[in-house]
């Protein structure tokens, strides 16, 4: 699923195709768009430059499956180009942890998008502000988004639980009735590997 204001500037929806869209946004499959969930279109070309000559010093060939080993050879050697060493043992498990989070159906590898999302979010958080990705929304969405998450239940540690980063993203999606919004893609910050 798209937004239909997505997919109007795209020059792809047929009118008749609108209701039909609002109405399967509303149902537990909800709707998702790929220009909009898409967090490459948040880098900047430098950065995806850089995130792609890593990629290919890693030998890693994009839009092709990855198994674990490739990530581990990946993160070893991001590990090394920044911090000027190997992974620890505990360093190691985190990955495979990432690894299994990223292949639910255990099928042994992970897609291609699904690794390039994860490093995107990672250049995110390495090279931006919260507060610099929050300007992106409008300041409706800002209000919304404020008001779904002031609602949850926080725990002892100010974490936001992956059940509440769910009920959130629902409450997001049925709360949206601007369906011109292409902000949505930053509730991708909050998914199961970035929420407790």
């Amino acid at each position: 699923m798209f937004h239909d204001g997505c997919l109007r500037e795209l020059g792809y929806l047929r009118a008749e195709a609108l209701q039909e869209m609002r109405d399967t946004a509303h149902t537990v499959t909800g709707w998702s768009c790929y220009y909009c969930d898409n967090v490459n279109l948040l880098l900047t070309e430098e950065e995806m430059y850089s995130l792609m000559e890593t990629f290919k010093q890693c030998k890693i060939i994009p839009e092709s499956c990855l198994v674990s080993d490739e990530l581990l050879q990946y993160r070893h050697f991001v590990s090394k180009q920044q911090f000027d060493k190997d992974l620890s043992d505990e360093q190691e498990e985190e990955v495979l942890a990432q690894f299994a989070s990223l292949d639910p159906e255990k099928k042994g590898h992970i897609e291609w998008s699904d690794f390039l999302y994860f490093e995107s979010l990672a250049v995110l958080k390495k090279f931006r502000t919260e507060n610099s990705l929050v300007r992106l929304l409008t300041a409706k969405e800002r209000d919304k988004a404020r008001s779904i998450f002031q609602g949850l239940v926080m725990d002892k540690d100010v974490m936001i639980t992956r059940a509440e980063c769910r009920q959130a993203q629902q409450s997001w999606f049925h709360k949206l009735k601007d369906p011109q919004s292409c902000n949505v893609r930053l509730m991708g910050f909050c998914s199961p590997m970035n929420c407790g």
